[in-house]
């Protein structure tokens, strides 16, 4: 899913992507570079995407943190090997999607530096 999403963000044009998994073993695999080196294909392609011209930074999240995604994940597992694009978030996930976006944003907030 990771290299489908940078796949999909690149050939869009956008130049700064944050990228967000609860996968923590796969997130430090990509960020340590060792995806370079990974015997598995996707790694491999991962890397080689990372290498273009343009900022990344991969998170990790905890499931329950990122509930939009889950939920979105689990309703697009009946669409096997199909790229669904939205526009605007499904009725039934806009509460999990404005839940998202409020921690989010309390959560870049509280890493921001005190000004004095």
């Amino acid at each position: 899913a990771i290299y489908k999403g940078l796949t999909l963000a690149w050939k869009k044009g956008f130049c700064k992507v944050v990228t967000e998994s609860d996968n923590a073993l796969l997130i430090d695999i990509i960020v340590s570079d060792y995806a370079a080196n990974n015997n598995l294909s996707e790694l491999c392609l991962i890397h080689d995407i990372c290498n273009q011209d343009w900022q990344l930074k991969f998170r990790h999240v905890l499931r329950e943190q990122n509930r939009l995604a889950d939920c979105m994940a689990k309703v697009v597992l009946s669409e096997l090997n199909r790229l669904l694009a939205f526009e605007n978030p499904p009725d039934h996930v806009r509460s999990l999607f404005e839940e998202d976006a409020h921690r989010a944003i309390v959560n870049i907030d509280s890493h921001q530096p005190y000004s004095s």
